[in-house]
């Protein structure tokens, strides 16, 4: 799908901004599936983005073998799937795929770091943030070969307009 620049500002960057956890699928070695669930994916602009791999065994594994990975992320507000079904429409996407190429891992830098802790900053106090989020140190970068758009029949006729 092609995507311009105000479509990624306005639609599709605040849909990965905003939600809880994506979704990461890759195949391994054998061509099995396997999907890992991802609370960091950020998107730089329309062409790359990373998110921070700390607990992931099978991602790093199946780079090995298949450098391509599919990252989806889902609207998850209530408000907005009730507002939406009881209008007939999404005025925005409701879900989006990007297929993706992945890169190196790397030590994320000040920024990125940064950035990650404002999302989670609210935590910052409880013990499932020092277990999860106290230590993130690594990040795998992407590069977006294509959006692939979620679609839900007439209800998503207008997501893109």
């Amino acid at each position: 799908m092609k995507i311009n620049e105000q479509l990624f500002k306005e639609k599709i960057k605040p849909l990965f901004s905003r939600a809880v956890f994506c979704s990461v699928a890759t195949v391994d070695v054998e061509g099995k599936p396997h999907v890992s669930p991802i609370g960091s994916v950020v998107l730089r602009d329309m062409k790359q983005g990373w998110f921070f791999q700390k607990f992931t065994k099978n991602i790093p594994q199946n780079a090995n073998s298949c450098e391509y990975a599919t990252i989806m992320a889902v609207n998850d507000s209530k408000w907005f799937w009730l507002k939406s079904i009881f209008k007939g429409q999404f005025k925005k996407p409701p879900a989006m795929r990007l297929l993706v190429k992945l890169g190196e891992v790397r030590c994320a830098n000040e920024a990125e770091t940064q950035k990650f802790q404002r999302r989670v900053g609210l935590f910052k106090r409880t013990k499932g943030y020092q277990l999860m989020w106290q230590e993130m140190a690594n990040i795998r970068e992407f590069e977006i070969i294509d959006y692939k758009p979620i679609y839900v029949g007439q209800m998503t006729k207008q997501q893109f307009a």
